[in-house]
C-alpha cells in the first residue's frame, strides 16, 4: 500500500493556465476546474508511477524482502526518511537504524538492501502494518518537469472538462424550418484525447 502523508503544495498546472486551456475567461467555474486539475495530474502519474510534484508518502509492506524497490519515482537517496517495522520480540513499531541499510540510487528511482553481511532485523509479521518506509517523492524544482508532461497534463484536464459539458459521440443541429437533426460522430472520439496523452506520457515510463 501506499498512500500520502503530505500531499504536494501545488501542482504542474495552474488555475490560469488551465483556463487559457480551456479558453474561460470568467470565474464561475473555478471551483470545477481548480479540481479537476489533480484528478487530470493523478491520471497522468498512474500511467508512469511518478509523481510530478514533491510531496511525503509511506510504503507499507507485509513483510521484508531482499531488495526493497521503492514503487514510484523520481526519489533521491537523500529522500528516504525513515523505516518503521514491528519488532518481533516486542510487537512494537521500532525505527531502523539508517546504519543497518544502504539507499541505492538508479536513474531516478531507489533500491534499499541491508548492509553488508547484515540481514532485516526479525520481523512481527501479524501486525496490520509489519513495514513502513517514508520517503519523499517528486521533482523538488517545477521547472525541471519534462514539457511533454505538462502537455499532457492540459490535454487530460479539457478532456475531463468537456466530458462533463456536452456528449462527444452526439451532435445536434437546428435547422430553420426544418427543425433539429443529431447525428453521431465516430465513436472513438472519446478515446482521441485520452490515447494522445497516453502516447506523450511514453517517455516517462521507468
Amino acid at each position: 500500500m501506499l498512500r500520502i502523508v503530505t500531499p504536494p503544495a501545488s501542482y504542474p498546472v495552474t488555475l490560469a493556465e488551465a483556463k487559457a486551456q480551456l479558453r474561460v475567461s470568467d470565474s464561475s467555474n473555478d471551483l470545477m476546474i481548480g479540481a479537476l486539475i489533480p484528478a487530470a495530474t493523478k491520471f497522468c502519474q498512474s500511467l508512469v508511477q511518478r509523481v510530478f510534484v514533491l510531496q511525503t508518502l509511506e510504503w507499507v509492506l507485509p513483510c521484508w524482502r531482499a531488495a526493497l524497490a521503492l514503487p514510484i519515482a523520481p526519489v533521491l537517496a537523500d529522500q528516504v526518511a525513515s523505516i518503521k517495522y514491528v519488532d518481533w520480540t516486542t510487537e512494537t513499531q521500532a525505527t531502523l537504524d539508517p546504519s543497518a541499510y544502504v539507499v541505492q540510487t538508479k536513474g531516478d528511482s531507489v533500491q534499499i538492501v541491508p548492509k553488508f553481511g547484515t540481514y532485516w532485523p526479525l520481523l512481527f509479521a501479524r501486525s496490520p502494518e509489519p513495514v513502513v518506509i517514508r520517503f519523499d517523492a517528486g521533482y523538488e524544482d517545477p521547472a525541471d518537469l519534462p514539457g511533454n508532461v505538462k502537455v499532457a497534463i492540459l490535454l487530460m484536464l479539457r478532456h475531463l472538462y468537456t466530458m462533463g459539458e456536452v456528449s462527444l459521440t452526439l451532435t445536434s443541429d437546428t435547422v430553420f424550418g426544418a427543425g433539429q437533426q443529431q447525428y453521431a460522430v465516430p465513436a472513438n472520439l472519446a478515446t482521441l484525447i485520452p490515447d494522445a496523452v497516453r502516447n506523450l506520457m511514453l517517455d516517462e515510463v521507468w
